[in-house]
């Protein structure tokens, strides 16, 4: 099933509440439906730091679809605990990274509507790049570097940037979905 992707500005209704801008792109289960705030691509490079470009974005939003497979396997159900180092949101989030790396493992040979592939070519800079907002993205870059600068474990939602580069790589490395069992591993990152 087609996840459809709501492009927005500035503040979005969803069936799973109200969002601004600064919630950045999400995917909302009860509609299982993404949404992009346009902003968040500019606000990656300006506020955050990365290099940013087009398979940025695109790793971005697979990541986003990343949870709508998560959401259609009833993955997303085995979510009980919230925050953490090893919480089951930090491991559906790394699961999604990973799933977004598989997804760019084959976007060279998967072919769009018109039989032509999603992408053309992937570089090495392409994936330095992702990686590089992958770094940028981790719950301790972001308490370190935007949020005061102590770093509290204890409120991981999304994992480390090291994790966040780790659960990518071993999904466009390996290409296979079943590598990506976050929920099951023993070591995250």
């Amino acid at each position: 099933q087609a996840a459809p992707t709501n492009f927005f500005r500035g503040n979005v209704n969803t069936a799973c509440g109200s969002a601004t801008s600064d919630v950045g792109p999400f995917y909302c289960p009860g509609d299982a439906e993404v949404y992009v705030d346009l902003s968040f691509f500019q606000e990656l490079q300006s506020r955050f730091g990365a290099q940013g470009g087009t398979f940025v974005e695109a790793y971005v939003l697979a990541h986003e679809y990343g949870h709508h497979v998560q959401n259609l396997l009833g993955t997303s159900d085995r979510v009980r605990t919230r925050r953490g180092p090893t919480s089951d949101a930090v491991r559906l989030e790394l699961q999604a990274d990973c799933y977004a790396g598989v997804w760019a493992n084959h976007a060279t040979t998967t072919p769009n509507a018109s039989g032509q592939p999603l992408i053309k070519n992937i570089t090495q800079d392409d994936i330095r790049r992702a990686l590089d907002a992958a770094s940028r993205i981790g719950d301790d870059f972001i308490q370190r570097e935007l949020g005061g600068g102590r770093v509290d474990q204890s409120q991981f939602t999304h994992g480390t940037s090291a994790q966040r580069e780790k659960w990518f790589t071993t999904g466009i490395q390996s290409g296979n979905p079943a590598n990506c069992d976050t929920f099951r591993a023993s070591n995250l990152g």
